[in-house]
């Protein structure tokens, strides 16, 4: 198993925090959020971690080189992080997905210490990680069955407050088994980047997928673990009171 992490961004909306470093290297209580993460991956015996940088990219990668990790580090560059969305940072390390199951994470998240062990563990072919929707939560949510089978997603645009009670916040980390990319996952988004481009979102593939009959895609529910996703002061703010004890 081997994880990839996107971390092109440039994270605009923390102002003065990401004025001379990139939005992963933010930091929560004393710890940036790609060393923290970087460190709990390093725990887990993978075979790689690739790493898709774009926004100040230099500065990031020998940042993450003297954190002393471990497993074999990858660097993909997207030398065009300011024109594009998420799925063109993926598209650029796609060849990565076919060899190899994956965890596939986005950089601006911090979570408690075992959910990356737990989704990595987890029995099940291919996984989205889902916790149940809260107020502070912002972006994709899913529609969930008694299987753990996602029946919708649900873009930002399309939340409907009256149907919240049902919904599912997709937490930005999934693992996909090899099998998946190469039989749905890679093909589906080349088809859809070629209709949509390059300044769309990951994961609105596989809003286009869950309805494919035999896919394994599953989710897989949070209980209560700890975790948030950054993007503005606030959320700066709130992350680091709900970590205060790490």
């Amino acid at each position: 198993m081997q994880a990839l992490i996107l971390a092109a961004g440039m994270g605009k909306r923390l102002k003065e925090y990401t004025k001379d470093s990139t939005k992963c290297m933010v930091e929560v209580n004393g710890v940036s959020l790609i060393e923290r993460m970087l460190r709990d991956l390093d725990e887990l015996n993978l075979n790689q971690i690739i790493i898709v940088t774009g926004y100040r990219s230099g500065l990031l990668e020998e940042y993450i080189k003297g954190l002393g990790i471990k497993t074999p580090l990858v660097f993909v560059e997207n030398e065009i992080y300011d024109k594009t969305n998420n799925i063109y940072s993926l598209y650029l390390a796609d060849e990565y997905l076919l060899k190899d199951d994956t965890l596939l994470l986005e950089s601006d998240l911090i979570v408690e210490k075992g959910i990356l062990k737990g989704l990595a563990e987890d029995s099940r072919d291919s996984v989205a990680l889902v916790d149940k929707y809260d107020d502070w939560m912002d972006g994709t949510c899913v529609k969930l069955n008694d299987e753990d089978e996602i029946v919708d997603f649900v873009l930002g645009k399309y939340f409907k407050e009256e149907d919240a009670g049902e919904y599912y916040k997709t937490v930005n980390m999934y693992k996909f088994s090899k099998n998946f990319s190469a039989k749905y996952y890679v093909p589906f988004m080349e088809a859809y980047r070629t209709a949509m481009g390059d300044n769309v979102y990951y994961e609105t593939v596989l809003g286009i997928i869950k309805d494919l009959e035999g896919q394994p895609l599953r989710a897989r529910r949070l209980s209560g673990e700890k975790w948030y996703e950054i993007d503005n002061e606030t959320d700066l703010k709130a992350a680091s009171k709900l970590f205060g004890d790490l």
